[in-house]
């Protein structure tokens, strides 16, 4: 069976507006200030759930970027700028520092008021989604809507401990407005947190949610590619483990998260980032001129230069914000009402394919890597939305033929092909930031071992001097409110 975020508990619809006492997230606008009061009682789980998803989404996608008018920017495109899927084509330094891997860092933190937007916002969405959980624990254990707000929560660490360095504080905020300041976490510490909360998730939907078995299924594979993923940023000791929490996700399974053209922040922000603002352009790594960008730092993926159906994109006609920088849009999310990919099967199949590697398994890491590539039906959640007849860009992914021995040597090894099958596959979905960094992680913590300046853009920047070091974002300024504050625990990958 098909398990989709359609399913009436998964569809994620980017509003924080709900009726209250009402299943339909878009049935009733709600005033601006809701009471505390107003949301202790099971009519009001709706809202708290609506403005859960939404606060997450604004984390993970945003809806426009900062000095655009919107709320700023999510993981996918503050991750994929520091890492090699986009590059800046504006003209705020604050983005130019994060694309050139220079983000201004001293006493343990960074003053770059973009960084630090992008954290609160996270953070805002962890809150939401730990509020939205134990209301549900106190109110209504059996709705599915609980696993489902726990799967959320486990995200956010998740996305701490993949972007950020060591160190993030998790702090707590009453409804009278009382803060009591967390102790800063490894990265270790946000994923055994994120792992306690789809393991949470896992046996609340196992044990609780039996009304519909679709419904019920659609909740564990949502919180099993969650834990795998947090398993798998762990280190090459925890491969296997990934594997066999992935192995029972279906190929098919997705969550998305929605969005509409009703308000901005229900916007799909990466289209806005790109189309709409021209301030985020996809990268590449092959000098380029005119109608090629290719200015990545000399590493960068060959999205543009070799081109996939997977990575589909278009040359912008009306040109980028500053004016220079060639504008390549990206086509998986062609409108601002285009839904995004949270958590799939192929995911699912890539884990397990990592770990027949890791183990000499060579049959089972091409069966893994094959599954996706030749069942078009099974992952159409990853074709182009919207679709336009007149650009055969956007046409659905088809067949791709079987990869097999060759294709290992021809991408100069195994571990280069899996790379490559997962920056094609999970493309703009926050995944690439935290695929470079194990990349270089030492080998004695897990990691590849490889050079930074072997896989990180480096040399000249495009838009003057060079390329930095950074593997991840400092800590913000404003997090030296907390008591607690060390600053960066370690800036390692």
């Amino acid at each position: 069976m098909k398990h989709t975020a359609k399913l009436l508990v998964l569809v994620a619809v980017a509003s924080a507006l709900a009726q209250a006492g009402c299943n339909d997230p878009l049935t009733v606008k709600l005033p601006d200030i809701i009471p505390p009061s107003a949301l202790s009682d099971s009519g009001a789980l709706a809202t708290l759930r609506a403005g859960a998803i939404g606060d997450f989404d604004l984390a993970y996608t945003g809806d426009h970027p900062d000095g655009s008018g919107g709320n700023g920017e999510g993981v996918i495109l503050y991750g994929g700028l520091l890492a090699d899927e986009f590059v800046n084509s504006e003209t705020f330094p604050t983005r130019i520092q994060v694309d050139s891997r220079n983000i201004t860092y001293a006493a343990g933190s960074t003053t770059n008021s973009d960084v630090d937007l992008w954290y609160r916002l996270m953070h805002r969405a962890r809150r939401s989604a730990e509020i939205a959980a134990g209301r549900y624990r106190a109110i209504a254990p059996a709705d599915p809507a609980y696993p489902e707000m726990l799967t959320l929560a486990g995200y956010t660490y998740i996305f701490f401990a993949e972007t950020y360095c060591s160190g993030t504080a998790v702090s707590q905020i009453d409804s009278a407005g009382k803060i009591t300041y967390g102790q800063p976490l490894t990265t270790t510490q946000l994923l055994d947190t994120a792992i306690a909360r789809f393991d949470s998730a896992i046996h609340i939907a196992m044990t609780r949610d039996t009304t519909d078995p679709s419904v019920q299924a659609g909740l564990i594979n949502f919180a099993s590619v969650g834990k795998a993923r947090a398993l798998l940023f762990q280190g090459s000791t925890q491969v296997a483990a990934a594997a066999a929490v992935a192995a029972t996700v279906p190929t098919d399974f997705v969550y998305q998260l929605q969005h509409t053209t009703t308000t901005d922040r229900e916007n799909n922000g990466v289209f806005n980032g790109g189309a709409t603002d021209g301030r985020y352009s996809i990268s590449d790594s092959v000098p380029g001129d005119s109608t090629t960008q290719g200015r990545e730092g000399i590493n960068g993926f060959p999205f543009l230069t070799v081109p996939d159906p997977r990575t589909p994109m278009l040359l912008d006609p009306n040109g980028s914000f500053d004016g220079a920088t060639p504008l390549w849009d990206n086509l998986r999310y062609g409108g601002r009402a285009s839904p995004i990919t949270l958590a799939t099967g192929v995911e699912a199949r890539l884990i397990e394919a990592e770990a027949a590697l890791n183990a000499g398994q060579t049959a089972t890491f091409f069966t893994k890597l094959n599954d996706p590539r030749s069942q078009p039906g099974a992952r159409a959640y990853f074709n182009s939305n919207p679709v336009d007849l007149s650009n055969p860009n956007t046409a659905a992914i088809g067949v791709l033929p079987n990869l097999t021995g060759a294709d290992t040597v021809s991408a100069g090894g195994a571990v280069n092909l899996l790379f490559t099958e997962r920056a094609r596959w999970l493309w703009l979905t926050a995944h690439r930031l935290g695929d470079l960094r194990r990349l270089v992680r030492p080998l004695a913590n897990g990691g590849y071992g490889r050079a930074d300046a072997a896989v990180w853009p480096t040399g000249p920047y495009f838009k003057g001097g060079t390329y930095g070091l950074d593997e991840n974002f400092p800590l913000p300024v404003t997090e030296q409110n907390n008591p607690n504050f060390r600053g960066c625990l370690d800036r390692n990958p």
